[in-house]
């Protein structure tokens, strides 16, 4: 078996073997270094092919290189932070190719994905951000993930990666479980995620297509990647959520069914897993919310009755807890958002009016404190989200016009910028989060 990378003629032993396997806690790192190994934490991949090998590692531009028998599909994550230093396909041999430069000429690099990576040119990303899906494009035989500390100019096999699980040791066969999940610095107790599907301390977007087809859309850096489909059959769903309800840093989603049960769909590698049943009388709702209330770092649900009460159901660990009524009044509202405005750490509650004003009701510990009126204009939007698009700890606003234009409006400090468009086509969506 042969494959090309970087000019170099090289044969490569390729061995899958995966599984998830017991999850480590997460190791502290400085951005940059030490390094840690390419996937999401708790994974468990086999190494087939070592720094040196004889077999293949061994001339300028792999000897310090690890193969990873990753399988066609799976997740690969940034191994530390910085800056794109390229993104696409590599006619060197690498096939789908991302570098990510940690500077003073050092990249790590990720060949073979499957498809275009999900990071562009100049985007800055976070230690454990996804990237992209490893494959084996290009000069490769059969699916893994070729990874290496190169010199980005020349793409010189520079150092052995030398991360917080392995040191610079890969012995072939090994099953090396990461420890990489995301670490982002901000403002409360995680970084409150609503919509955060890849947990990288920036909101994506999540829709349900009129066919009922359920599809993730990546953050970019100014806009939307290629988006991936997550699951089918949700066009009957009354309501469909997305935040953090694991506390695992990515956003998970929570929905209502046809009969009104609430069930909770965990993120697994950017995938949905199989539902938890979590509540039922639900049907009769006019809206319902997952965040962070509490600010424990696990989403909570916020719901508008009938009646136009709103209530607060705490995530107990399992379940729900008892309903705390919060408000009144809200049977009107055509859109009622939760997400953490404020930056402390706890969700707040922003609503569109009949009249299409925008109003911000921050969480003041136990319930709602006077609105703030923070827009106007929105009544023929057809929907109105509340995330944290920007990755500042404060929730922007994303909006879906008559047009069907997805719109983003960013949190300026005390109301909303001038909007910058983001998408379009969004006008069958049934869901959008």
């Amino acid at each position: 078996m042969f494959k090309k990378i970087m000019g170099a003629t090289i044969a490569a032993v390729v061995i899958a073997s995966t599984g998830l396997v017991g999850g480590l806690p997460a190791a502290q790192a400085a951005p940059g270094a030490p390094f840690k190994l390419p996937y999401p934490a708790g994974f468990g991949y086999q190494i087939t092919q070592s720094p040196s090998s004889s077999f293949s590692h061994n001339d300028n531009y792999n000897r310090h290189a690890v193969d990873i028998g990753m399988p066609t599909g799976a997740t690969v994550v940034a191994s530390a932070a910085g800056t794109v230093y390229s993104s696409g396909w590599d006619g060197g041999g690498g096939g789908y190719m991302v570098l990510i430069n940690h500077g003073n000429d050092r990249c790590s690099q990720y060949a073979h994905l499957k498809t275009n990576p999900l990071v562009g040119y100049g985007q800055s990303v976070a230690q454990g951000q996804h990237i992209g899906y490893s494959g084996s494009t290009g000069n490769s035989t059969a699916p893994h993930l070729h990874w290496n500390i190169v010199n980005c100019g020349n793409k010189l096999s520079r150092e052995i990666p030398n991360t917080v699980e392995m040191g610079t040791n890969y012995p072939r066969g090994v099953t090396a479980v990461s420890q990489n999940g995301l670490s982002n610095g901000l403002p409360g107790a995680d970084g409150e995620r609503v919509s955060d599907f890849s947990g990288d301390g920036q909101s994506d977007v999540l829709g349900v297509d009129g066919n009922g087809d359920f599809w993730y859309y990546p953050h970019s850096g100014s806009g939307l990647s290629a988006r991936s489909k997550i699951g089918s059959g949700w066009a009957n769903h009354k309501h469909v959520v997305s935040a953090d309800w694991s506390g695992d840093g990515a956003a998970d989603v929570i929905a209502v069914d046809p009969g009104g049960d609430l069930y909770y769909y965990p993120n697994n590698n950017y995938q949905l897993s199989s539902a938890t049943k979590i509540g039922n009388g639900w049907a009769n709702y006019k809206h319902v919310m997952a965040a962070d209330w509490s600010g424990d770092g696990q989403a909570d649900v916020i719901g508008v009755d009938a009646q136009g009460d709103l209530w607060y159901y705490a995530h107990n660990g399992t379940g729900l807890s008892a309903k705390v009524k919060i408000g009144s009044g809200w049977a009107n509202y055509k859109q009622v958002m939760a997400a953490d405005w404020s930056g402390d750490g706890q969700a707040d509650i922003l609503g569109v009016d009949a009249q299409g004003d925008l109003w911000y009701y921050a969480h003041n510990g136990t319930g709602l404190s006077a609105k703030v009126k923070i827009g106007s204009g929105w009544a023929n939007h057809k929907q109105v989200i509340a995330s944290d698009w920007s990755g500042d700890g404060q929730a922007d606003i994303l909006g879906v016009d008559a047009q069907g234009d997805l719109w983003y409006y960013a949190h300026n400090g005390t109301g909303l910028s001038a909007k910058v468009k983001i998408g379009s086509d969004w006008s069958t969506f049934l869901h959008i989060m």
